[in-house]
């Protein structure tokens, strides 16, 4: 028989697994959908809204509604920096979700599962008061905070690939253009050669530029986005050339150069650190196993005399 805490439990890692499971099939909707459209096969757009009463009452009727009430609550809830913030590490995440979506569902299922697991403390008479406050309230908290656990984590892993494709890529824009290509067909080139999260990110880049954006503001745009250093250097550099009208193959030079630069130094920086990091486990595990073996025998030898 399953204590009540182990029903919430179970409840809370039922939720987690459904709500990753309609992640998995909104993305492969969303895959879908690409395929169709690289294919060629979506029907004509005047077609569709003729028979508009063909799409499920679902799409046409409930999902409006209810993405118009995520709208609202998060609207009310989350600041607007919060919701821009929030997109942008979905986005560089890889998680293709609103961010009204994403906190609404964070809400929703910590409140499902405080709900919940205060009705099963409560059938329980036996438990403590304290226990049956501070239980409902930790398992809704761990729900809450763990998808954004999981975003940060994905995050951060993303942005560490951004970083270490860098090198390649101003490389590669160095050589493009130093051999007669412009700075956008250079781009062009390196999008077309890359692979991973830079390659999405140098797609926007390409994107925004043909819509008009400058290249200055469209490469400071992917500096904020990413947060890194090197591409924010890297910004001002492009900036600084259009101003003063200097070669834009000088400036990748120097970046390429810098760059490397930059990852020495923090190569370095790592290895400086490790003598610090090292002296915990040492004094944790090492040294107490050294003891023991240097100075075990001379304590047997101790006792036994002292015995004698």
């Amino acid at each position: 028989m399953l204590s009540l805490y182990e029903a919430a439990i179970m409840v809370a890692i039922g939720l987690i697994a459904l709500n990753a499971w309609a992640h998995e099939r909104r993305a492969q909707r969303w895959r879908a959908i690409v395929n169709e459209r690289l294919s060629g096969a979506l029907p004509d757009p005047v077609e569709d809204s003729d028979d508009e009463l063909a799409e499920p009452y679902w799409d046409r009727v409930i999902r409006p509604k209810i993405q118009a009430v995520e709208r609202g609550f998060v609207r009310r809830l989350a600041p607007t920096h919060v919701q821009r913030d929030m997109e942008n590490k979905l986005r560089l995440a890889g998680i293709r979700q609103s961010p009204e979506i994403y906190f609404f569902t964070r809400m929703v299922s910590s409140l499902a599962v405080l709900i919940m697991a205060a009705i099963g403390t409560m059938m329980a008479r036996t438990l403590p008061l304290n226990e049956r406050i501070l239980g409902p309230v930790l398992l809704a908290g761990m729900v809450y905070v763990y998808p954004g656990i999981h975003l940060n984590t994905k995050f951060q892993q993303r942005l560490q690939e951004i970083d270490r494709s860098l090198p390649e890529v101003f490389d590669l824009l160095s050589v493009s253009v130093e051999a007669g290509l412009a700075f956008d067909a250079a781009l062009r080139r390196v999008v077309a050669n890359v692979s991973g999260p830079i390659k999405d990110e140098l797609g926007r880049v390409l994107a925004d530029m043909q819509l008009g954006i400058p290249r200055a503001e469209a490469l400071q745009g992917l500096a904020r986005r990413t947060q890194s250093a090197p591409l924010k250097r890297f910004a001002g550099l492009v900036a600084q050339s259009d101003r003063t009208g200097s070669s834009i193959s000088t400036a990748l030079k120097v970046q390429a150069k810098d760059i490397k630069e930059y990852r020495a130094a923090k190569a370095r920086e790592k290895a400086a650190s490790i003598p610090i990091k090292i002296i915990f486990p040492m004094v944790l595990f090492i040294f107490p196993a050294m003891f023991i073996v240097i100075l075990g025998p001379a304590v047997i030898s101790v006792l036994q005399l002292m015995h004698v």
